[in-house]
């Protein structure tokens, strides 16, 4: 597995110690985007939104961390209930797009609530392409066939009338 770059690292370290905490933040997320199997990455996003007073947002970036304080376990929960203690929404809103076998060997030392075994599940489960989303990729292209069909029709239209 790759490593973040060290250089961007100091850097987020030190946009910590000048207080830019946004700067800092913008960078961790852009670094989870490129290394997601980092679960370091995603601590350290937590540890700035709690200093940026966001708990709940914490919650959702320290929910995979293994060995929990009790600020972050408040915030886990927190942050469970404001995905309505649904797995599916909790799994979806953690935005982990690593690879399975980092979740395979994530060992949660602390059970928070009943819901995180499932939660984990969900995390875990292959993404499956649903008959949905095809229609809805379908439907948008409708759409657009449909209105570059007026327009060429609408065109003609006016040439006919001009002419």
């Amino acid at each position: 597995m790759e490593k973040p770059p060290v250089i961007t690292i100091k850097k987020i370290e030190e946009d910590i110690r000048k207080n830019d905490l946004g700067k800092a933040r913008d960078r961790i997320h852009g670094l989870i985007s490129t290394y997601p199997n980092e679960l370091e990455l995603r601590r350290k996003l937590g540890d700035i939104y709690f200093i940026l007073g966001y708990p709940s947002m914490a919650g959702r970036y320290w929910y995979l961390e293994k060995e929990k304080t009790p600020e972050m376990i408040k915030a886990c929960i927190q942050f469970e209930k404001t995905m309505g203690n649904d797995p599916f929404l909790i799994a979806r809103a953690l935005k982990f797009k690593g690879d399975n076998e980092v979740l395979k060997k994530l060992k949660l030392n602390q059970v928070i609530s009943p819901v995180q075994n499932k939660v984990k599940e969900k995390l875990q489960e292959e993404p499956t392409d649903s008959s949905k989303d095809k229609l809805i990729i379908f439907g948008c292209f409708s759409i657009i066939t449909l209105t570059i069909l007026f327009a060429l029709i609408g065109v003609y239209s006016l040439l006919n009338w001009i002419i």
